[in-house]
């Protein structure tokens, strides 16, 4: 299950989680973001209960995406215990966000 987060829910839903989280930061006009809705739902069912997936829409949420630096859109940083440790950016593959996620 994707966990839409804003400036409210962040620190709920992320900073304090239990297990990893997956963020996707995006915008509803940016056709790249659609094109990673696929993968990025799959692989809230495939971890679900393991990795938190979580989005974060740019236009509404601009201090999240300027706290974190997101120049382009779709952007995907991992956290784990509150922390970032990786982030990627653009049209990824399913294998590459899994390998990000089993750092």
């Amino acid at each position: 299950m994707k966990i839409s987060v804003t400036a409210k829910n962040y620190p709920q839903e992320v900073l304090h989680s239990e297990i990893s989280v997956l963020v996707e930061f995006f915008a509803a006009w940016c056709a790249k973001c659609a094109m990673m809705e696929s993968v990025v739902d799959e692989l809230s069912e495939g971890y679900d209960g393991k990795v938190k997936i979580c989005q974060i829409d740019i236009d509404k949420n601009k201090a999240l995406a300027a706290e974190f630096g997101v120049g382009i859109v779709p952007t995907f940083v991992l956290f784990k215990k509150g922390k970032p440790v990786s982030a990627a950016g653009g049209i990824l593959s399913r294998k590459v966000l899994e390998d990000m996620i089993k750092e």
